[in-house]
């Protein structure tokens, strides 16, 4: 006569043991990216990267190619100045947070909301704003392209 066989027990984990093999799995997924800048082997970061590069023949720059024209992009805001300069400077009105327009006849950026004016060194020269804007230097065109740092 054969014996009922007993089904195979399979290991039990505790609901204690499951939460804390689950924490420290979480901790070392957590942790294990921290460690990864520690090598020594990465080059130091350029102390003054490229903010922005434009390529002037960009229809998205075509603006900049007369002056007086700027454009508006990554929160900033690049102007060609009767002179022929050009400028660069956070595109935000420091005051609402307005995007900004070049006044070339001023020589001036411009919040159209609240009115608040700044001078081509960020400055401001009338408020609401009473924080100057951010401002980059910009090389000189090379090979078409303009390049804010």
């Amino acid at each position: 006569m054969e014996t009922p066989s007993t089904p195979p027990t399979t290991p039990r984990l505790s609901r204690q043991s499951f939460f804390q093999l689950l924490g420290a799995g979480f901790t070392t997924l957590l942790f294990s990216g921290n460690t990864s800048g520690c090598s020594g082997t990465e080059a130091a970061p350029d102390p003054q990267p490229d903010v922005l590069t434009l390529n002037l023949s960009d229809k998205a720059n075509q603006a900049l190619s007369i002056k007086g024209g700027y454009v508006f992009t990554n929160n900033i805001i690049v102007a060609r100045t009767n002179a022929d300069q050009y400028v660069a400077a956070g595109g935000r009105c420091s005051h609402d947070n307005t995007i900004l327009v070049f006044r070339p006849a001023d020589n001036q950026f411009y919040c159209p909301l609240d009115l608040s004016r700044y001078n081509l060194s960020g400055k401001v020269i009338s408020g609401p704003a009473t924080v100057p804007l951010k401002t980059y230097d910009v090389s000189s065109p090379s090979a078409g392209v303009l390049v804010v740092r």
